[in-house]
């Protein structure tokens, strides 16, 4: 029995966000370090792809440029969405202001993995 087939047989029961439409795709969200200045605007496309040898993962716009850095503890947990000389699509879904530090303060990220 689907999510939805069950909320009906239970009024009462929560019926997950997005049941109602196919899931093709993982939602996996972070943050980027180094952001660039100016930073991505809300809503903005980015790719995610290994750089140095799959050392690191770097975000950059669909124009090429540089837009920062994942956390280093986020190549472990991508291993498995991002294969060797392949990127991540994904869109920037927030700006958090970092009142207390200088620069572009906190890009959180979406990617998209198949």
């Amino acid at each position: 029995m689907d999510a939805v087939a069950g909320a009906a047989q239970n009024p009462g029961a929560v019926t997950p966000r997005g049941a109602n439409r196919q899931m093709t795709e993982t939602e996996l969200l972070t943050y980027l370090t180094d952001a660039a200045e100016p930073p991505p605007r809300l809503g903005d496309a980015v790719v995610v792809r290994t750089s140095r040898g799959g050392a690191e993962l770097e975000a950059f716009s669909p124009t090429g440029r540089l837009l920062g850095r994942l956390p280093p503890a986020e190549r472990a947990a991508l291993d498995e969405y991002l294969a060797p000389g392949h990127s991540l699509p994904g869109r920037v879904t927030a700006l958090v202001p970092r009142p207390n530090q200088a620069g572009t303060g906190r890009v959180h990220v979406t990617l998209f993995a198949a």
